[in-house]
């Protein structure tokens, strides 16, 4: 009998020793990676829930260090060297600390990403950048913190984080103008360099305002590469209207408006309707 209760209670130890009991994490993790340019932003975190409390002055003390999220540090990898609100930052991973306050928010990168929550003193040297930005009432309420990207452009973004009513947004740039440049040329020199090709160089000039001459040059090898196509054609008449070129620009518009209608494409007809109205009530300098 002492046997079997001695082995019944040993199997128990055993059992009790071996339990793995999951349960969901009241801040569970969350990571959002954001292509910029041509490089990637990632951030790691954890989302704490206000539930039903205050959290600015209450949840997340105004004026001190804040983790930016709950549980280990919040963290940001840049996969190339980036710009954080106007200061270079190297290439790598970095905790995000930030100290709340009510107009604006102190937002810091720390090379120690092994901290448990937030240290009680930041090392100087361990202080790769630290910036101040404004702090914004939000329109939406977020019960959930979050943190992600937003007004993405060709080479940049804002990282945003959103909690209760309030919004911070910190501008990142991340530099891929010159590897851009880098591979046009480079494959635009190839004897088989394609229509797309052209097209794709041709619209980066536009977009980055680099120079409208070499855009127009690129646009019309694309098109006649690739003659007819209504993508293309609406992409040549608004380089044509960049470089002053009104009258020329139209007549490419209603090509590529007749070329959208014939494949069913609603959304280029209303794009060239609305270029060739626009140029059609604004002056432009005619250069051909």
């Amino acid at each position: 009998m002492k046997k079997s209760i001695l082995s019944l209670l040993f199997l128990g130890a055993v059992a009790m020793g071996n339990a793995q009991v999951k349960t969901p994490q009241a801040s569970p993790a969350a990571t959002v990676m954001q292509t910029i340019g041509l490089s990637e932003v990632t951030v790691e975190y954890s989302r704490p829930s206000a539930n039903s409390r205050k959290v600015f002055g209450n949840l997340v003390p105004m004026n001190q260090v804040w983790r930016t999220g709950a549980n280990g540090s919040t963290d940001i990898t840049f996969k190339n060297d980036a710009t954080f609100n106007g200061i270079a930052v190297p290439a790598g991973k970095y905790a995000l600390y930030t100290i709340p306050s009510l107009n604006e928010w102190e937002v810091i990168l720390y090379k120690d990403t092994e901290q448990w929550g937030a240290p009680k003193e930041l090392k100087a040297d361990l202080v790769a950048a630290r910036t101040k930005v404004k702090a914004e009432k939000s329109v939406t309420t977020f019960e959930t913190f979050n943190i992600g990207f937003d007004d993405l452009k060709t080479d940049k973004a804002n990282l945003v984080m959103n909690w209760e009513n309030t919004m911070v947004k910190v501008p990142i740039f991340m530099d891929s103008r010159k590897e851009v440049l880098e591979s046009i040329k480079t494959t635009l020199k190839k004897k088989d360099a394609k229509a797309g090709d052209y097209h794709q160089a041709a619209n980066y000039y536009l977009q980055e305002g680099i120079d409208l001459r070499k855009a127009l040059e690129y646009t019309k090898k694309a098109n006649s590469l690739q003659p007819d196509t209504y993508y293309m054609l609406k992409l040549k008449a608004e380089i044509e209207a960049a470089n002053g070129m009104k009258k020329v620009a139209i007549a490419t518009a209603n090509q590529s408006l007749a070329l959208a209608k014939k494949e069913g494409n609603e959304d280029y007809v209303k794009i060239n309707t609305d270029n060739i109205e626009k140029w059609s009530n604004t002056k432009y300098k005619v250069s051909n």
